[in-house]
């Protein structure tokens, strides 16, 4: 038997996280700007390569017809295109209109729309080969509405492959003991609004996810926990990067005028994960693919 010996900070992490997965409302959109978008499209190699092992393991194949939900700059999206070749179809949605802007200017040959999971009604039924959600899952906030739109759209043997940040593994990564360490402090304590807080917008656990599957008339087919490294040359690049990776929303859990006081002592806990090569930041992620019966 493993015994977990927790830290006063990782107990507190445990209530802040546990708070914020059942209370926080649909994640705001409202904050994305073409900054935030071309920092995202800049910063992104990890969700960049994490997507393209997620491809392969979907075994997509030349001729091809592929939705990418939550396609973000398109940088995935054109990987897939030249996967799939001349002969494959691509397209792309997203909820973000800045994103799906620089996507377009990327891929001209790949059709982006603004567009959400919950709602594929542009998409005939059993029109797609294919549909990938790379690092998008966990944003989603209606997730069994989703899956029963990606099912209707998805033609028989077709396959869903999406990676996410199942919930039990959350607490687990860098970032969550940066953010601990760091709200631990007294000056936080009683002034951080938690229902605000969006680093995800709904991390369900992995037999939660299974059973949502299964539940929209989808088999799995295969189900990896990785680690994913994140090397940052600064800090200061991190905080870019959760400021972009979450719309904007990275500090809105933090009244205003504590703003500065928290990027400072947030560089400050990022230092303990210095190495000679820059800041590695862990997370441990899902990678699951799965199929629709028939074909």
């Amino acid at each position: 038997m493993v015994r977990l010996k927790l830290a006063p900070n990782d107990w507190l992490l445990l209530d802040i996280f546990g708070h914020i997965w059942h209370s926080l409302p649909m994640t705001s959109y409202e904050h994305d700007s073409s900054k935030l978008a071309k920092d995202y499209d800049r910063l992104s190699d990890t969700q960049f390569q994490s997507g393209r092992g997620l491809v392969e393991r979907m075994g997509l194949q030349a001729g091809a017809i592929v939705l990418d939900v939550g396609c973000g700059t398109g940088r995935l999206a054109a990987w897939i295109a030249e996967r799939v070749g001349p002969s494959g179809q691509v397209v792309g949605i997203d909820p973000l209109a800045e994103r799906i802007a620089l996507a377009r200017e990327r891929v001209p040959g790949v059709r982006f729309h603004i567009g959400y999971a919950e709602d594929l009604g542009p998409f005939a039924d059993s029109s797609f080969d294919g549909v990938c959600m790379s690092s998008v899952f966990h944003w989603v906030p209606e997730q069994p509405k989703a899956l029963a739109e990606i099912a209707r759209v998805l033609r028989p043997g077709g396959k869903l492959g999406f990676t996410t940040l199942p919930k039990e593994l959350h607490a687990a990564s860098t970032m969550s003991r940066v953010l601990g360490s760091v709200f631990a402090q007294p000056v936080y304590r009683g002034k951080l609004r938690l229902e605000k807080f969006a680093l995800a917008h709904q991390c369900s656990t992995v037999t939660e996810i299974i059973t949502m599957l299964l539940a929209a008339g989808l088999d799995l087919v295969e189900l990896h926990a990785m680690e994913r490294v994140r090397r940052m040359t600064s800090a200061r690049e991190l905080v870019d990067f959760m400021e972009a990776s979450s719309f904007g929303n990275f500090f809105c859990a933090i009244p205003e005028d504590l703003h500065d006081a928290f990027r400072a002592d947030f560089e400050r806990a990022v230092l303990a994960h210095q190495d000679p090569e820059g800041f590695a930041m862990r997370d441990y992620g899902a990678m699951i693919v799965a199929r629709k019966p028939g074909g």
